[in-house]
């Protein structure tokens, strides 16, 4: 099976910069969400002995991510730490506040592109999911072996559409997308008959104490 994790909030949330290759820290609040997570995982992992590789991002929030988790799950390996799990490079603007970020963003024609760059020196979509998905088949026997990837929101989806055997261009075409909220879980692995499911998708149980579902916290299109 495959565990994805998205990193908890950072210092770029809360002090309004890019996200991407911005090297931001996990705040205080973010550390606590991890840890959360890593409480549920550990309760998976107990008394289990099922070989596991965590790889992570090496951008610092996601690497202190995976380090939380696998001090609860007294994981006795070594980090994985793949330059190909960071979120996309948003190049020049990497370090920048969003609003001088704005100087340098370049508006696609359409929402559809997949070959334009945003920023100078960034990726396009395209190359975003090459680096993601082809990275991490090219790393581990997706099929067959146990992981924990802890990365980003982008690169979690894109290992997602990887899954379900979508392309870029289908991906676009159907106009596709998946949710994955900061600390969040998703389990994606092959059922009984053999094909590739998401078992679990954006779980932040963990993080929810109230009664609901959480069904008006998302980031709606507005009407």
């Amino acid at each position: 099976m495959i565990i994805l994790v998205r990193h908890g909030e950072a210092t770029h949330h809360t002090q309004h910069l890019t996200g991407g290759w911005t090297d931001s820290t996990l705040t205080d609040k973010g550390r606590a969400q991890l840890r959360a997570a890593a409480v549920k995982l550990a309760l998976d992992f107990d008394g289990r002995k099922e070989k596991l590789r965590i790889l992570a991002s090496d951008l610092k929030r996601a690497a202190e991510s995976a380090e939380i988790i696998a001090t609860a799950l007294d994981f006795r390996g070594d980090i994985e730490y793949c330059p190909f799990l960071r979120e996309k490079n948003n190049g020049v603007a990497a370090g920048m506040t969003e609003e001088a970020a704005k100087e340098f963003f370049c508006k696609p024609a359409t929402e559809q592109e997949l070959d334009h760059r945003n920023y100078p020196g960034g990726e396009t979509r395209r190359e975003f999911y090459e680096r993601n998905a082809g990275g991490l088949w090219a790393a581990a026997d997706v099929e067959k072996e146990n992981l924990l990837v802890v990365a980003h929101k982008g690169t979690i989806q894109n290992i997602i559409f990887k899954w379900l055997g979508m392309d870029m261009e289908q991906v676009v075409k159907f106009n596709y997308s998946v949710d994955i909220a900061p600390a969040s879980v998703t389990v994606l692995g092959i059922n009984k008959w053999h094909e590739h499911t998401i078992f679990r998708l954006n779980d932040v149980s963990h993080l929810n104490h109230s009664e609901g579902f959480g069904v008006f916290n998302f980031k709606y299109e507005k009407k």
